[in-house]
């Protein structure tokens, strides 16, 4: 180990310089407004506040994840694999260490992590320490630049992108760890033919069934196209590896069919996958990225290397499959996120490859600048461009939501008051719009009524969303007879889509609020039935045990007009009541 230290000293001093740019942000927001700051730091990442939630019903004795955010539903399968949830929130509790510290952590070690991951693939394959720097340096923290948006606005001098990918948890910090972890080890398996490595690569591929489903589909594709080319060089002992690492992943993952076959006969189960993006079609998707990199790989990726040119080919291959197994299957299961997470990364990785070899290939046959290394001047010159992106990023996303994060802080005193006051588990009723639902999910150990992630469990049925959404318009005092003219307006019909159908309508139809004029009647009508429900009733048949108002946001609420609410907590623009039913 110390003689690897000794050998890799330079990947791993910036595996941890990537670490501190990654991570940074939260270290200094803490520290800028250290008088401000009242323990809440959810930064508007994509999703974060979902795995927030998730990875704080772990801490708090529910791994299962069956519904991290409500009562119902605890022991029902879950709909996102949960392992990665799991490392993060055990990651905390070795080291004693609350939620925000946790994350911090994460983003630091799997950052780290993440980098040797790249690093270590890319130096097995080729040998070249630089090369590997460059490309691990490039795919961490430059990988938004292949998205023309955040190029013209890096070039702009705006924000490019959000923070980069590594800082949201748990996607794809921990998905990118198994990924690139997983080749690595298939590849020493191939390449030096022990069973060690091979028993790794298994473990590795199986555990990734628990991670993200777009990690193992791709590498499951990829191991397939791989042993097509060895079945057709006739490499049979080659076949029989890629066999039994392939069957090890399986037998690994048998828990999640069993949790798969368990979801699929679950009630809800067809309208909860269709939130998911889960659409019915046959048609081909091919984009510029996977072509366009095919086609360089073929021409610029050096033949020599056999074995390292099958390996990769098989790569280039896998995103042909994956985004086309619908031709198949006849079902889209929101592809982009190979793209985002996949293809982009291994662009990334082989354009600097690919670069810096044919800049050494053709210094050396045409005789240039023979007292210059231009390969290395390049290699010099992505790493720094890569650090000077992600830092770019990092500090233009910060001073953009800064105030947002900011405004969180006024959330503290509620979340103080429920940890001392209410019991584990007790559901809370909160405006969802606002994230105050989400966050006292995050931060508390109880559970919400409603917040705008209940639509991703099993639990969330469309009635059960409607019931959510109905009760906050009865609360703002909407009548019925006015249901049918806010209901119909855009905002607020997009608002209804998004929540009860998810990104189905925008998937299939290109238009979230393209959902038929009939579904919205049919609104318009349950709500006028919602409204005959007494409100007491109501909360007394969801368990609801406190509200919490924010006069400042809803002011129409006017809670204190009902006789079954006793006020038991007043700060700020914010009050407590707790049922007395």
């Amino acid at each position: 180990m110390i003689k690897l230290i000794k050998i890799h000293k330079w990947a791993i001093l910036f595996a941890f310089l990537v670490g501190i740019i990654v991570s940074f942000p939260q270290i200094y927001f803490t520290y800028d407004h250290r008088d401000q700051y009242q323990g809440i730091y959810s930064s508007p990442t994509d999703n974060e506040v979902g795995y927030l939630a998730r990875i704080q019903e772990v801490r708090d004795g529910h791994p299962g994840l069956g519904n991290p955010i409500g009562r119902d539903g605890k022991e029902d399968p879950y709909t996102q694999s949960p392992l990665g949830e799991i490392l993060i929130a055990y990651l905390g509790k070795i080291f004693f260490l609350d939620l925000n510290n946790t994350i911090l952590l994460a983003r630091f070690l799997f950052a780290f992590l993440g980098f040797l991951a790249v690093y270590g693939l890319i130096f097995l394959l080729l040998r070249e320490k630089l090369t590997a720097i460059s490309a691990a340096t490039a795919v961490l923290l430059a990988k938004s630049l292949l998205a023309r948006g955040s190029l013209i606005a890096l070039l702009k001098g705006g924000t490019p992108a959000l923070f980069l990918d590594h800082y949201r948890p748990v996607q794809p910090m921990v998905s990118w760890l198994f990924f690139f972890g997983f080749l690595l080890f298939f590849w020493l398996f191939l390449e030096r033919k022990r069973w060690f490595f091979g028993v790794i690569s298994a473990l590795i591929l199986g555990l990734s069934f628990y991670v993200y489903p777009y990690t193992w589909s791709f590498l499951y594709a990829f191991c397939g196209a791989l042993c097509l080319i060895f079945i057709f060089q006739k490499k049979w002992p080659d076949v029989k590896r890629i066999i039994l690492v392939t069957l090890g992943g399986f037998f690994v993952a048998i828990p999640y069919f069993l949790n798969v076959y368990r979801s699929a006969l679950h009630p809800y189960f067809t309208e909860v996958t269709r939130r998911y993006g889960l659409i019915e079609t046959r048609e081909p998707i091919l984009g510029f990225l996977v072509p366009g990199m095919f086609i360089l790989f073929l021409l610029f990726f050096p033949k020599k290397w056999r074995e390292r040119f099958i390996f990769c080919l098989a790569l280039f291959i896998a995103p042909f499959i994956v985004l086309n197994q619908q031709l198949i299957t006849g079902k889209d299961f929101h592809s982009g996120h190979y793209h985002w997470f996949v293809h982009q990364p291994l662009a990334i990785i082989f354009l600097v490859v690919m670069v810096l070899y044919q800049a050494r290939f053709w210094q050396e046959k045409l005789k240039l600048f023979k007292n210059v290394n231009i390969s290395k001047i390049l290699a010099y010159f992505i790493i720094g461009a890569s650090l000077y992106v992600g830092i770019v990023i990092q500090t233009a996303f910060y001073k953009d939501s800064e105030k947002l994060i900011l405004s969180y802080q006024r959330y503290g005193p509620i979340v103080e008051w429920f940890n001392a006051h209410a019991q584990k588990d007790e559901v809370i009723l909160a405006e969802a719009n606002t994230r105050l639902a989400d966050i006292l999910v995050i931060y508390t150990p109880l559970n919400s009524f409603y917040t705008s992630l209940s639509c991703i469990y099993l639990s969330g049925s469309n009635e059960r969303i409607l019931s959510g959404l109905f009760l906050f318009y009865r609360l703002d005092g909407l009548r019925g007879e006015d249901a049918q003219n806010l209901f119909f307006q855009k905002q607020e019909r997009y608002a209804l889509s998004k929540n009860v159908f998810g990104i189905y309508y925008r998937d299939m139809l290109g238009d979230p609020t393209a959902l038929p004029d009939q579904i919205m009647h049919s609104f318009v009508q349950k709500y006028k039935d919602f409204l005959l429900i007494p409100l007491n009733v109501f909360l007394k048949n969801n368990d609801v045990k406190y509200v919490v108002w924010d006069t400042q946001s809803f002011p129409k609420w006017q809670l204190d007009q009902y006789d079954f609410l006793d006020k038991v907590y007043e700060t700020g623009d914010f009050k407590i009541y707790q049922i007395n039913l």
